[in-house]
């Protein structure tokens, strides 16, 4: 799309009408962002209110009906400024809401000045916007613009909605490999159980039957990576569950995470068709600002209800091409080790974390029978009690025994990620609920390492460094959030 094309214009223009409703009006921008979380801030109440499913398997189903009901409502409110203006022919009968692609472009040569799709789209950026549909100049209050800030304390990051320092520029807001669909897309089980010590890989998020769960369960890949990734590199409000929903590329990131359900499903994937998931009830309110009250199974099928998207193949992901690393001389076996029960541990938002992993007998035996190929089990390491006060503003990366100096995502000792979209404020509120685990299926990675002599006979070393590190100088130490972790542990299944 160019910069305004008329569908960019049209939302900003709704958006701008619905913020000016009551946040009594279910058709408002306000009661909007409740239904996905209330920042405490706001004082009304309502049964629709702070619902969102994350970490399990309505995650999926549910924001589908959410971005269906809201566009509705937009589409409804466009109708009503193109009447008051005799705006015609009436811009509402094509409007749909766009999807933010931001896994279009893949890595160039040069990815700061050659890549598009991973920045805000530039109608989010500016404070100013078209006053008419077919406008050339920026004249007018955009709606769509959120400010930078750097949160003081929790009730400076709750006065207004803001994003994090910088996203608001051209360049990119998190790398390729942070937003990187393809280990998602490649997933062929929609929902997988949890198991006493890890979370089983799977696409759209873990099983929870008729619980509609906040963060207390295993994310599915597509919610890993690229959902909390885009919420947390966008940071501000929208790595808040509390404010997400308030930020208006909020819509459009969803509407990519929806469009990528629909790839996934278009390879002959199947959704679950256990009852508890298909008749599951979701409340959401209409464009007249009726309740409504649909089930999963409703919102089904490659082109749900009246709407399409473009394309089901761009912006889905490529490979990862890992660099092997170099080979180490008289490599004999290696055992990595493996360790639970660390004290907790604050994350660095500005360097590495690194910590070390001792051996546990029944683990190491398990393991050296697996490197040596002899046995089909699978490695999860877990990173367990995850947590923050409030989002760090950026997700961090994983990896697994990697050198000082090596840790790049696109090297062979990156494991994968951590997001903290949801850690701080689970159920709308601010609030310490214990932290949720992440797993990561690092098999292919453990034999690849002891294949080249690069796991050590002792303590193996977890390294956790965040994606965008924040410089020591511009931090305000005393209100720097504290994301941090409780143990990490290494099982076979």
């Amino acid at each position: 799309m160019s910069d305004w094309d008329p569908a960019l214009y049209w939302y900003a223009r709704a958006v701008g009408r619905m913020q000016q409703r009551p946040a009594t009006d279910p058709t408002s921008w306000v009661f909007q962002g409740c239904i996905h979380g209330v920042p405490p801030t706001i004082t009304e109440t309502n049964e629709a209110f702070s619902q969102c499913p994350h970490g399990g398997w309505f995650f999926l189903p549910w924001h589908r009906g959410y971005l269906w009901y809201f566009e509705r409502i937009v589409r409804s409110t466009i109708k009503e400024i193109a009447a008051e203006e005799n705006i015609t022919p009436d811009p509402s009968t094509g409007w749909a809401l766009p999807y933010w692609d931001y896994a279009l472009d893949t890595p160039t040569s040069d990815p700061i000045e050659d890549f598009t799709s991973r920045a805000l789209p530039a109608a989010f950026r500016s404070p100013k916007m078209p006053d008419g549909p077919n406008g050339t100049g920026l004249t007018v209050d955009n709606p769509l613009f959120l400010p930078e800030k750097q949160a003081t304390s929790t009730a400076d990051f709750w006065q207004t909605p803001h994003r994090s320092p910088g996203k608001n520029s051209a360049f990119e807001v998190l790398p390729y490999t942070d937003i990187n669909p393809f280990t998602a897309i490649s997933q062929t089980v929609f929902a997988a159980t949890h198991t006493r010590q890890t979370d089983q890989p799977s696409f759209g998020s873990e099983i929870s039957y008729t619980s509609m769960d906040h963060f207390r369960r295993g994310f599915g890949e597509l919610e890993n990576v690229p959902h909390n990734q885009v919420h947390g590199g966008v940071g501000g409000w929208m790595g808040s569950v509390a404010g997400a929903a308030r930020d208006p590329i909020f819509w459009l990131h969803h509407s990519n995470i929806d469009r990528l359900w629909s790839s996934w499903l278009s390879k002959d994937n199947l959704n679950p068709d256990h009852t508890s998931w298909l008749d599951q009830t979701f409340i959401f309110f209409d464009e007249n600002g009726q309740i409504q009250k649909p089930t999963s199974r409703e919102f089904l099928g490659i082109d749900p209800r009246d709407y399409g998207y473009e394309s089901l193949t761009d912006g889905t992901g490529t490979r990862p091409v890992v660099v092997p690393p170099a080979q180490a001389p008289g490599a004999g076996e290696r055992v990595l080790a493996t360790a639970a029960g660390n004290p907790r541990q604050l994350l660095s938002l500005h360097e590495p974390t690194e910590v070390s992993l001792e051996p546990a007998g029944d683990v190491s035996r398990a393991m050296r029978s697996m490197t040596a190929r002899r046995a089909p089990q699978t490695l999860i390491l877990t990173v367990h009690n995850v947590r923050t006060d409030v989002p760090p503003g950026s997700p961090f990366h994983v990896f697994l025994n990697g050198p000082s100096g090596e840790l790049d995502p696109a090297g062979p000792y990156f494991v994968g990620w951590i997001s903290f979209f949801g850690a701080a404020d689970v159920d709308g509120a601010l609030h310490d609920h214990g932290g949720h685990d992440v797993s990561f299926d690092v098999t292919e990675q453990v034999l690849r390492l002891q294949e080249q002599g690069l796991l050590p006979d002792g303590p193996a070393t977890i390294s956790v460094v965040p994606s965008v590190p924040q410089p020591v100088a511009g931090a305000v130490e005393a209100a720097a959030p504290q994301p941090s972790f409780e143990s990490v542990s290494l099982t076979t299944v």
